[in-house]
């Protein structure tokens, strides 16, 4: 397996305690949908817990910065990468992970290497192999769609860009609910939100424009804001439309800002979820 192989999940982000939690979340959306075997599931959170912790520790000198997390998934391995931009080399990144952390990742992961990152910094590359003692780990989900996806805009954005579009439905709503949190929502918007993403996981199963679906995400004081795309043209207007007994939408009525922008010859719903509690 190569890493030019387009990754099932892109997930770009920035390299902050609380990320901790979302690449954390984000797996174990993506493990419901491969039939991740629990012991596999535990060693991959583990191991990637370790390598983006010390991306937030040490890559940028105790700052934030970009942090990228690539799932790829062969017929004989799972292979998960973490990116990040900073200063260092492979040859530092060792030194800032040696002791504990490198340890525990080297002895979950079959093969760890660090190598150079796309865009300068370091890559930490982690195999671990589809069996174990003769029984598979996990199922391949099929050949991943090119990884053409969004680039985030601003340091509080999350990019999750994901193939098959089937996983959006394990990966979205944890993400979101992992922003809500940090966004202090009441109890009941933060449940306003399971549904929200929801409805626009089940949109994308059957209205998404090909084989892979982008998620970009925002939070502040009590404020979440969603973009998902690429939707087929004139699909995102069935989600606005009132019911057959005139009755506004589900979507509608679950969120304070609703509207379907153009994608190229696609589009993409935007959503804002604002919890107005004071």
């Amino acid at each position: 397996m190569t890493t030019e192989s387009p990754p099932i999940v892109r997930l770009d982000l920035e390299s902050r305690p609380q990320t901790l939690t979302i690449v954390r979340g984000m797996l174990g959306g993506v493990a419901e949908l491969l039939t991740i075997d629990p012991e596999l599931l535990d060693d991959l959170k583990t191991a990637i817990s370790e390598a983006c912790n010390n991306v937030v520790l040490h890559a940028y000198g105790g700052d934030p910065g970009p942090m990228g997390v690539r799932l790829f998934v062969e017929e004989d391995r799972l292979r998960v990468t973490v990116e990040d931009q900073g200063v260092g080399t492979p040859a530092t990144a060792a030194d800032r992970t040696d002791g504990i952390g490198l340890s525990v990742i080297r002895a979950l992961a079959d093969e760890v290497s660090l190598l150079p990152g796309p865009q300068g910094g370091t890559r930490m590359q982690m195999d671990f192999a589809a069996q174990r003692a003769g029984r598979r780990l996990f199922e391949r989900p099929g050949v991943a769609g090119p990884d053409e996806g969004w680039a985030r805009e601003g340091d509080d954005e999350i990019v999750v860009s994901l193939s098959p579009v089937t996983l959006l439905t394990g990966v979205l709503g944890r993400l979101a609910r992992n922003l809500a949190a940090t966004a202090h929502f009441s109890l009941d918007r933060f449940s306003d939100v399971y549904l929200v993403t929801d409805i626009l996981a089940a949109h994308a199963a059957t209205a998404a424009a090909g084989l892979r679906i982008d998620a970009r995400l925002a939070a502040a004081e009590r404020c979440l804001e969603l973009a998902v795309g690429p939707f087929r043209s004139g699909t995102g207007a069935r989600l606005q439309s009132p019911g057959a007994d005139g009755a506004p939408s589900p979507l509608v009525l679950l969120s304070d800002e609703l509207s379907v922008r153009p994608d190229g010859d696609d589009e993409l719903l935007h959503v804002v979820v604002i919890d107005h509690r004071r």
